[in-house]
């Protein structure tokens, strides 16, 4: 109850970022899976997008889907796809789908699915579908969908910064291949409700990514000022802090989506719900895992390779270590390696003034001193805190005079 009482506040400590190089990899074997698919297997087109043949029949007592399709695939044609999509009075309607079929194989089909269905030739509706319109609704969506990402971009980028801009495409680009895989390996339909699904994920990942880098930026406001946390924990206590949120969001919005799934498509059989409600399903999820996974540790990666995070970072670490930072800034300097013995801390105000001096000039401290500085994290703000409200740990004088 501890547990989950810390997770409501806000309190966990979960190292989001110090395990991204493991969300890194268990990411990449998803998406190198559902690429795979995509590539060697495909999808499974509907017969709006690949054209053919469909045929609506009443369903009576004593028939089965299979029955039906078995049927018909005695008279020597392919059944593309075949569900329960509603009702005529007080009897389902069965959706028989074929590729598109001259005369004589129409017919044929037909008196098919009259004896399979046991209804009259009059109770059967045939009509002619043209992928044409298939390709129609395919060029609209990627229309919008290029729209949409160049826009979201652009407002990121103005409301936030680069960074946060790049990261939050890449993290919904791959929310979109992941849902894409996810209909090449289950072999689901791709309808236009797969393509309405599709787009509407699009909204609620970036609203999951959005909210995780408001945090971001309220908590890394002023860091470069300060030696009290590096912006990689900046970033991690954002998340921890934003846990719970995620998560209600995430289930509120999965509850009613795994309804329509598992209970309309799976238990009462209503076909039609399956293909929008799958898309929503994996959309939703992949969106909350890529906020919190993928979307924050990919931006702590770009701001990294700034200059001024780095040194940052290992003044920051210098300062937990003990190390006197004037002596870090001559070794940067010289470019030679620095004897990074312990010493006593400098007081408050040099510790300032040499923070200032390497924003002014930044240069890169030796990678073996980098690494020295960087094993420390005793001083990381724990979540639950807010920036700037931490207490730091008194330093001694040495001698009672300023050095």
């Amino acid at each position: 109850m501890s547990a989950l009482g810390r997770l409501y506040r806000g309190d966990t400590n979960i190292n989001f970022i110090g395990n991204r190089k493991k969300w890194y990899i268990v990411s990449a074997i998803i998406v190198l899976a559902c690429v795979g698919s995509i590539v060697f297997r495909g999808f499974h087109w509907g017969v709006e997008f690949a054209g053919g043949t469909q045929f609506i029949a009443p369903v009576q007592s004593g028939t089965s889907e299979q029955g039906i399709s078995d049927a018909i695939q005695n008279a020597g044609i392919t059944v593309t796809s075949i569900q329960t999509v509603g009702k005529a009075g007080n009897a389902p309607n069965y959706l028989i789908r074929t590729p598109k079929l001259g005369n004589d194989d129409r017919e044929e089909a037909l008196a098919a699915i009259v004896r399979a269905a046991k209804v009259n030739d009059d109770q059967v509706a045939v009509s002619e579908v043209s992928s044409s319109w298939g390709r129609a609704v395919s060029d609209r969506a990627l229309l919008g969908l290029g729209v949409f990402l160049v826009l979201v971009a652009g407002y990121l980028w103005i409301r936030f910064e680069r960074a946060m801009a790049v990261a939050a495409i890449g993290a919904l680009v791959h929310d979109l291949v992941l849902t894409a895989g996810i209909y090449s390996l289950s072999g689901f339909e791709v309808s236009p409700a797969t393509v309405i699904g599709l787009l509407t994920i699009l909204g609620f990942s970036l609203y999951d990514t959005v909210v995780v880098f408001d945090k971001v930026q309220e908590n890394a406001r002023g860091l470069l000022g300060s030696t009290r946390y590096t912006y990689p924990e900046a970033a991690n206590l954002a998340v921890n802090q934003t846990l719970m949120r995620s998560i209600n969001t995430s289930l509120i919005a999965l509850l009613p989506v795994a309804g329509l799934l598992f209970v309309g498509a799976g238990v009462l059989g209503v076909g039609t719900l399956k293909d929008l409600a799958l898309v929503l399903f994996v959309g939703l999820a992949t969106g909350a895992y890529s906020s919190m996974f993928l979307a924050t540790p990919w931006l702590v990666e770009i701001k990294m390779l700034d200059t001024r995070y780095k040194l940052h970072a290992q003044r920051v670490a210098a300062r937990r270590a003990g190390i006197d930072p004037r002596e870090a800034r001559r070794a940067a300097r010289k470019g030679a390696k620095a004897d990074l013995t312990k010493k006593p801390a400098a007081d408050v105000d040099d510790e300032a003034d040499a923070d200032a001096e390497d924003d002014a000039s930044p240069a890169k401290a030796p990678a073996k001193a980098g690494r020295a500085l960087a094993g420390s994290s005793s001083s990381a703000p724990r979540p639950g805190s807010r920036p700037g409200s931490g207490r730091s740990t008194p330093r001694k004088r040495q001698g009672g005079k300023r050095r």
